[in-house]
């Protein structure tokens, strides 16, 4: 899921991480962590919001195995 959340003029866009590990391994590669939050599913976990960026989502397919097609995942 990503959203966006205004900063005084400029737009953040954010992207929940469902998996802890996934998460601290994103954090070691230096991505911006912005807050997290109770599961609204399953309120013994923790969602961990980062702040979206191409270089987020290509560490992320890479980190699970996957391959990064740019035009299907716009970030802007």
């Amino acid at each position: 899921m990503t959203r966006k959340v205004k900063v005084g003029i400029m737009e953040k866009r954010l992207k929940n991480i469902y998996k802890k590990q996934l998460f601290l391994d994103l954090v070691k590669l230096g991505h911006d962590f912005h807050h997290s939050m109770r599961n609204r599913n399953n309120p013994k976990y923790q969602v961990y919001v980062m702040v979206d960026t191409p270089e987020l989502r290509r560490d992320m397919v890479r980190l699970v195995g996957q391959s990064y097609v740019e035009e299907f995942n716009d970030v802007k």
